[in-house]
């Protein structure tokens, strides 16, 4: 029997009408995190360069949620334009301390990284941040990142009927790492809920909006 002509013709339909929906929730997650971020009432002062970094972040969250990274076309000129930014307004110092933001993104985004927590691009997209925000800053935002990143992540990994597992590995992991005293990871398996690769895009920007919302929480 042959195939009727029109399959391919409608597998290109359902194709594209899916890739035109998934494009649609990128753009709207991407402005609905935006929006967060500019529009939180603020505790303390508002986040520097604010307007720039809600730029980033809305194409930074459009690609995270589309394809799950964060690409270098995007983060390499941002992190370029951050650190001229710095110099625009303040001079060598300024620059200076666009550097040292980054550098200390880039510093504790490094173990997130190491234990496959974040990908290469969040922490890229971090130094970029940095940059724009100053590193004391940074580091008080990233905490919230964190918390707001870990209940996304527990919320999809509980509605997955992954909590077991989750549990288990970190106490577990908690475990060896005090027999040992080495700092130990057990990742999940291929295909667990766990290991699902998220959009931390979007818990850099709903972060920074509870910054903005609560302040520095230490203080």
């Amino acid at each position: 029997m042959e195939s009727s002509p029109h399959a391919p013709q409608g597998a290109q339909r359902t194709a594209a009408t899916a890739l035109v929906g998934r494009e649609a929730i990128a753009l709207a997650v991407a402005a609905l995190a935006a929006a967060t971020l500019v529009w939180a009432p603020g505790k303390e002062a508002p986040l520097p360069a604010l307007g720039w970094a809600a730029a980033f972040l809305l194409l930074a969250v459009h690609q995270d949620v589309r394809s799950l990274r964060i690409p270098n076309w995007l983060t390499f000129p941002s992190l370029i334009a951050a650190i001229a930014l710095g110099a625009l307004h303040g001079g060598a110092p300024g620059a200076g301390a666009a550097l040292l933001g980054a550098g200390v993104a880039l510093a504790i985004g490094f173990l997130p990284f190491a234990l496959r927590w974040l990908g290469a691009g969040d922490v890229k997209a971090g130094m970029v941040l940095g940059a724009l925000w100053g590193a004391a800053t940074y580091v008080a935002v990233f905490w919230w990142m964190l918390v707001v990143g870990g209940l996304i992540a527990l919320v999809f990994v509980t509605a997955q009927g992954g909590l077991v597992d989750l549990l288990g590995r970190w106490l577990r992991s908690a475990q060896a790492t005090l027999l040992t005293r080495r700092l130990t990871y057990f990742h999940p398996a291929a295909g667990a809920a766990a290991a699902q690769g998220l959009p931390f895009a979007v818990a850099m920007a709903l972060g920074a909006g509870a910054f903005q919302i609560w302040g520095t929480p230490w203080k």
